[in-house]
């Protein structure tokens, strides 16, 4: 169970939002938008950057004055899919930090000493409740933001506006390219979770424009910086922007590290969200069993360190399932959960 103080303020939440939702994204949206857009990539990211932004208003009127966890204990074999399908996708995101920190940062450490200090900050992060995750949240919002807006400024003096040209618009190319975006921003799901408990409901207006504006932002400074074609061929693109930027100067020459560190603590973010609420789904599938949880997800994948690198190569021959899987699951599950629990509701209160 969680601490005993459960809310959140609604800075705390729409922060959480912004997190969640965005850093586990952003460095994939260039290559997935110009690969499924073309020219219009730039079009695309708006269009579904701004259909995340109204999910949570999606939830907030779905739950009404219900929340996750009161519905969540009527259904345990839901509670238990969902616990598994968090750790599929906290695995997901802890072998792409593996990968990041392992190509960039520490090419010859062993993968299981530079996963050690991560599970063991996640395990200390989320094992205070919702209340102290929020604050920690909070806190770490500017820090990895200011970085990357700073890096993305710099970025306009390599910008070129030929890869913004639309020489050919199809309506079909921008409502697939939406789609494959809003898809990305799947970690929205887990305003779920914590919505329910924010004091005031709703996030903040100026949150949500500032994902939007940054999701535009990142692709446009990388499409601006590196162009189209090079997008479609590099593995990397948005630390290759990063690359190319230099501080006024001569300062620094190398800035795609600080992009890659601050990135890398915002991909554990979602990670850490993945494990909080995943545990907490363990809770209501088996009450009573919480320590059993923590210790599954945890050591479980911690253990499997050594295999998530090859496995996340393997795992993007399958990315457009895995995407649209977790869009499908995380739109219909919640809407019928509480559509159950209200019509369970109302029949109740027919017959008492």
């Amino acid at each position: 169970m969680w601490t005993a103080n459960l809310e959140i303020s609604k800075k705390q939440g729409s922060r959480i939002f912004l997190l969640e939702t965005f850093c586990g994204v952003g460095m994939f949206l260039p290559q997935a938008a110009v690969l499924t857009s073309g020219q219009i990539g730039l079009y695309t990211v708006i269009l579904g950057a701004l259909a995340a932004a109204c999910y949570p208003w999606i939830v907030q009127k779905t739950e009404g004055s219900l929340t996750m966890e009161q519905v969540l204990e009527k259904h345990r074999v839901i509670s238990f899919i969902y616990y598994v399908r968090f750790f599929v996708n906290a695995a997901f995101f802890y072998g792409y930090m593996l990968i990041l920190a392992r190509t960039f940062l520490l090419p010859y450490m062993n993968i299981y000493w530079i996963g050690l200090p991560v599970i063991f900050l996640a395990f200390r992060m989320n094992g205070e409740g919702l209340d102290d995750r929020g604050r920690v949240m909070e806190g770490l919002f500017w820090f990895i933001l200011i970085p990357f807006i700073f890096i993305l400024l710099l970025s306009m003096t390599e910008f070129s506006v030929q890869p913004f040209l639309i020489r050919q618009f199809e309506p079909k190319n921008l409502v697939v390219g939406g789609l494959y975006v809003l898809a990305l921003f799947h970690p929205m799901e887990l305003v779920w979770f914590y919505q329910g408990h924010m004091k005031e409901k709703g996030m903040k207006k100026q949150t949500l424009l500032g994902m939007i504006l940054l999701s535009a932002g990142v692709f446009a400074a990388t499409a601006g910086s590196l162009g189209l074609a090079m997008i479609k061929r590099d593995s990397f693109p948005v630390i290759s922007m990063a690359q190319n930027v230099a501080m006024p100067g001569g300062i620094m020459a190398r800035l795609d590290i600080f992009l890659i560190a601050f990135w890398i603590v915002g991909v554990f973010c979602v990670l850490s969200g993945y494990l909080f609420y995943g545990n907490w789904s363990f809770e209501k599938a088996f009450p009573g069993r919480k320590k059993w949880g923590r210790w599954i997800s945890y050591g479980g994948l911690f253990l499997i360190s050594g295999i998530l690198i090859p496995a996340i190569r393997y795992w993007e021959n399958f990315i457009s399932m895995f995407l649209f899987g977790n869009l499908l699951l995380g739109i219909f599950i919640p809407l019928i959960l509480f559509w159950i629990e209200r019509r369970g509701g109302a029949h109740e209160e027919d017959h008492p």
